[in-house]
């Protein structure tokens, strides 16, 4: 196995995202693009020349919808009509509001109204949602329709989606920051940065061969890289619509590469363990485990032979994962290393595009985040902070100057994530000074948005009293949950011991700030 710096790879550079589409499909027409299982387990597939047809289409009936320059939601579970829908709303010069269809019907309207939008293609039970409003609704299980009669209007000569030109600098896209509350952001991206995201992460990393797509597309790293990067790149991507059947597609799929939040890799490394203890092989297992790590030291990989069978369970062909959103604990990254899958760490944001790093195929440092992409100009400032400038930064927050402010700073945009960068280029999260949980599967959760929280000393442990937002009063197992995702790891001192829940907010001062005086260890 290599380990050293090496040149970046070459692909094509996309001018924007109907340039990229255009010229897969173009080069690569017949060429598989998308594919998935349908109601028993009818397989179908799309081409790239597919793609582009139904994209031109569904454009085509958008621009005759009256739709031209709107701000259009989607919302609904993974599925190949979301993903044409998307790309026909960017091309057209029109907005697409990004919402998740894991929000009860009020957040989600809410949201779309935040978003000023015009119209919804959506799921059949989120398109219920907005049956009392304004908004024109397309329910996606009707996209073929939708498609033909686009179809029909090009056959007649309309070609004014396929002629529109494209402003890379124009609002393409509206992705909201996590939260059940009103202080969602809406982060606004251009056909600028999204292409250029792309393309500064194919000259990083490449495949090692086709996807399995099953990170929700309204994520930034569940849509821009786990489907158009891989799409620029020339791979197929499975489109896997719901994590109930995951095991069942990864049968299906077989996938090289996946794009995986640590969830997701710490549910398959339990799958795996749980198997082999099943089967009474954990000796067997760990034995050749240390075999294996003796020849790769002296270069030799017989990983493929010696554990065949414990990558049978995820499909039997992968060998390569891209974790980001959260945290991985590099033990996950060693074992699987060892039963010859590589997980190449990184670091994005969605307002980055989202990714600033991520390790090599051939270049990686165990607990790091990897070096920058090529043209995320990335520093640490004065207070610690990873600071980033280029083409992938976001154009800022829609309709709200003041927390574009915050975080945009002399060209520089502010993660708000403590971390330091090694002499070879390589970044380092070190902490969180913004006041948020990551979970593992990518999500950011805002303390202030479930809760308010007082930590206190008492007999010389820490215990944490809640005061909990509307929708978790009384949910004592959802934050002794929290509490214990956050002791994890931690040493003795910073463990959370208790956590007590309360019926009344905290007295706070005048600037609406918990006054924390009353509760003092002894």
């Amino acid at each position: 196995m290599k380990n050293r710096p090496y040149p970046y790879y070459e692909l094509v550079q996309a001018k924007d995202m109907k340039d990229m589409m255009e010229v897969r499909a173009r080069e690569n027409t017949d060429d598989l693009a998308f594919w998935w299982s349908e109601k028993k387990d009818v397989i179908v597939k799309k081409t790239f020349g597919d793609y582009k047809n139904d994209v031109d289409a569904l454009g085509t009936f958008i621009f005759g919808e009256g739709l031209k320059d709107k701000h259009i939601v989607i919302v609904g579970e993974n599925c190949y009509e979301w993903i044409v829908a998307f790309m026909a709303i960017i091309n057209g010069s029109s907005c697409a509001v990004l919402i998740d269809k894991e929000l009860p019907a009020d957040r989600v309207r809410e949201l779309a109204e935040q978003a000023d939008s015009t119209a919804v293609f959506a799921s059949d039970k989120q398109a219920e949602y907005f049956s009392e409003t304004d908004l024109k609704v397309y329910k996606l299980s009707s996209m073929q329709e939708y498609i033909e009669k686009g179809r029909a209007s090009i056959e007649a000569g309309d070609t004014s989606f396929q002629d529109n030109e494209i402003d890379r600098e124009k609002l393409a896209a509206i992705f909201f920051t996590s939260g059940t509350t009103g202080k969602s952001k809406g982060v606004m991206l251009n056909q600028r940065n999204m292409a250029q995201d792309i393309n500064f992460a194919c000259k990083h990393f490449v495949p090692a061969g086709d996807t399995l797509a099953a990170l929700p597309f309204h994520h930034a790293f569940g849509l821009m890289t786990a489907v158009f990067a891989v799409f620029n790149y020339r791979k197929a991507a499975y489109i896997n619509k719901s994590l109930k059947q995951i095991q069942r597609d990864l049968k299906i799929a077989k996938p090289a590469t996946m794009l995986l939040v640590p969830l997701f890799v710490e549910t398959f490394y339990k799958l795996i363990m749980n198997s082999v203890r099943k089967q009474k092989k954990e000796k067997k297992l760990a034995a050749g485990g240390r075999i294996s790590n003796m020849l790769l030291a002296v270069g030799i990989d017989k990983r493929d032979t010696m554990f065949q069978e414990v990558r049978d369970g995820l499909g039997g062909n992968l060998k390569s994962i891209i974790s980001g959103g959260a945290h991985l604990d590099p033990k996950y990254v060693k074992a699987f290393r060892t039963w010859g899958i590589d997980i190449m760490c990184g670091y994005g944001i969605t307002e980055c595009s989202p990714v600033l790093s991520v390790n090599r195929n051939e270049y990686w440092k165990d607990g790091s985040v990897g070096p920058a992409l090529p043209g995320c100009e990335v520093k640490i400032n004065e207070e610690g902070h990873i600071v980033t400038r280029g083409d992938h930064v976001m154009m800022g927050y829609y309709k709200n100057e003041e927390a574009t402010a915050e975080v945009m700073k002399d060209g520089w945009f502010d993660t708000g994530d403590l971390g330091r960068i090694d002499e070879d280029g390589f970044i380092f999260i070190t902490g969180r000074e913004k006041n948020l949980i990551i979970l593992s599967n990518g999500e950011n959760v805002s303390p202030e948005e479930i809760a308010e929280v007082v930590v206190f000393g008492e007999k010389g442990k820490l215990v944490a009293e809640i005061f909990p937002a509307e929708g978790h009063m009384g949910d004592q197992e959802f934050f002794d949950k929290i509490a214990e995702k956050w002791s994890k790891g931690q040493p003795a001192y910073k463990k959370i011991s208790k956590v007590v829940l309360r019926d009344t907010e905290f007295e706070k001062n005048s600037t609406k700030k918990i006054i924390r005086y009353k509760k003092q260890d002894s």
